[in-house]
């Protein structure tokens, strides 16, 4: 069989495995019979792979579980352990046997799903729920360490007119320079998210200690949008308007720092666009 399978004795000695697992291990059958874990694997690794053998041997059950390994050749493989307690009456023999089934595609496709899950599609920059759980993160972080969060809510000046004179696929390609512009102004730790739209975000959480370390980025991001974007061959000249909540004066979980962030933004659009405007003061 393709899959890995091996059995031990109730010392841990290797009894006997199939193909497959000399494949894995790099060793042959007679090389491996009658050694343990801690003769055939480094410390670390042959101690997890015996505490787990001691507890089914133990329970005299079932086992299941997911780990990586590292093939003789140099290969990581996601890989699913079945392993079982066995009790050979004739031969008065007890011990274990296991297989291990390649997880490795599986396991790809899924942390592939999870990405596109998290990630705008046009963009290539977190989602909305990526920011959401990034942003709760953050601020349990913050509360702490006694710092502040400072988020800021964008939203591109103009954009409608854009895509209503060059048609949506030239204001797809600009909401993509846009993003890229974004990364640009900030700290490569910095959060930089689309929120759907013309909607964009930014999350300072890193030494944030007041109006002082927030408006310095907030002016470099208005900056950013003086050169024009050239998107299509077309010469595109838009601005971006930025409302700014931060914790806790603003708000002490994600929802409340969108919602007051939101508000500054409205306030902003209404009466300056172009700008950036705080909820509250600076702290």
């Amino acid at each position: 069989m393709p899959v890995p399978i091996f059995f031990k004795d109730e010392e841990g000695r290797y009894l006997g495995c199939n193909g497959a697992f000399e494949e894995y291990v790099g060793l042959s059958k007679d090389e491996l019979i009658g050694k343990t874990v801690f003769e055939l694997f480094a410390p670390d690794l042959a101690r997890i792979y015996y505490e787990a053998d001691k507890v089914l041997y133990d329970q005299q059950g079932l086992q299941k579980y997911e780990t990586q390994v590292t093939y003789a050749d140099g290969s990581v493989h996601d890989v699913m352990f079945h392993k079982a307690y066995f009790l050979a009456e004739t031969e008065n023999v007890s011990g274990i046997v296991g297989a291990m089934l390649d997880i490795t595609e599986r396991k790809r496709i899924e942390r592939e799903l999870e990405k596109r899950a998290l990630t705008d599609s046009l963009t290539g920059l977190d989602n909305r729920a990526s920011l959401i759980k990034d942003l709760d993160h953050a601020i349990k972080l913050a509360k702490r360490s006694q710092r502040n969060i400072a988020f800021m809510m964008l939203d591109i000046d103009d954009f409608k007119r854009v895509n209503d004179t060059f048609g949506h696929p030239t204001g797809d390609a600009l909401l993509i320079e846009v993003g890229n512009r974004l990364k640009a102004s900030v700290r490569e730790s910095d959060l930089v998210a689309r929120l759907g739209g013309d909607e964009f975000a930014v999350v300072l959480e890193d030494s944030v200690e007041g109006g002082e370390t927030i408006i310095p980025v907030a002016e470099k991001i208005i900056k950013s949008f003086d050169p024009p974007f050239y998107v299509d061959g077309h010469e595109l000249q838009v601005g971006v308007s930025i409302g700014i909540a931060c914790t806790p004066l603003d708000g002490e979980n994600t929802l409340e720092l969108m919602k007051i962030a939101d508000i500054a933004l409205y306030r902003v659009k209404a009466q300056n666009k172009g700008k950036y405007q705080f909820f509250s003061h600076p702290l």
